[in-house]
């Protein structure tokens, strides 16, 4: 979606400062999702094992954990599970696949809290196995009588060692997910470090007018488009935002890109088709 590194290396080297002290307190949210990401491949040693992050959609979550693993060359270590359900048995084979010291497994807005209640709750043990805070190994295991067609493809054992560490991102408030998770939260809480990324519109707004012109967002450091998009169309996106910013649904990263995008893909009748698509 964006080069979310790009901020990181901006502050570094002081080449933009950031005067608005909304923008920088959001980009020190985002920077902390890369530094937590970054320190789980980088420090095989630290006790963390899980990342609990929580925020609004389309504002770069995933991304500055992508970021991090590219930075950091340690993509062939990360195993992004995309979206959609995944059950507990299916879990229990990623966790053992990603077991080793070193390898992070990344649950991307996964359905794990909605479940029905007997599901719900083995995935949960599962987790709270999985970030247990102790030294070395923590035991993972399937207690039923037989493994499934999943575990014999994979020639997964009924209980295996797991070193590895776990990020969940979702867009499921904390209080959601405490609710839903009962008596499981106490212990689910205490493993996983939490980053809450929920942003007012005013910080999405300023948030993403920032990426767009200071961070290239749209342009060299755009993740949705080779070389990003032309300036006339980047300059033209960052006026319709600000001329319809009271209008629009919402205002994000994922949006701008696709304002970008509509209006690169139909320069005659972008106008037309952005006004009605709120």
């Amino acid at each position: 979606m964006f080069n979310h590194n790009n901020e990181v290396s901006m502050r570094k080297k002081k080449v933009v400062k950031i005067e608005n002290p909304v923008v920088q307190d959001v980009v020190d949210k985002f920077d902390t999702i890369y530094t937590m990401t970054k320190s789980f491949v980088q420090n095989k040693q630290s006790a963390l094992r899980g990342l609990l992050i929580s925020g609004d959609a389309g504002t770069g979550k995933t991304h500055a954990v992508q970021r991090a693993f590219i930075d950091t060359k340690t993509t062939h270590r990360a195993r992004i599970i995309k979206a959609g359900s995944i059950t507990a048995a299916a879990l229990y084979v990623e966790l053992y696949l990603n077991r080793h010291k070193g390898n992070v497994m990344v649950l991307d807005d996964c359905d794990i809290i909605h479940k029905a209640p007997a599901e719900k709750n083995t995935i949960l043990d599962m987790l709270k196995g999985a970030t247990e805070l102790t030294k070395g190994a923590r035991t993972i295991s399937w207690a039923r009588a037989s493994a499934n067609q999943l575990m014999r493809e994979h020639e997964v054992p009924n209980t295996f060692d797991f070193q590895g560490t776990i990020i969940w991102i979702t867009n499921d408030k904390i209080d959601t997910i405490a609710k839903k998770a009962a008596a499981h939260w106490n212990a689910i809480s205490s493993r996983f470090t939490e980053i809450t990324v929920y942003l007012t519109p005013q910080e999405k707004l300023l948030y993403t007018l920032h990426l767009i012109e200071n961070g290239q967002m749209l342009g060299k450091n755009c993740m949705a488009k080779d070389e990003g998009y032309p300036l006339q169309v980047q300059a033209n996106a960052v006026k319709y935002i600000k001329d319809n910013y009271k209008t629009l649904k919402e205002i994000t990263p994922r949006i701008a890109i696709k304002i970008a995008d509509i209006m690169d893909n139909h320069p005659k009748t972008w106008k037309t088709l952005l006004n009605n698509q709120r």
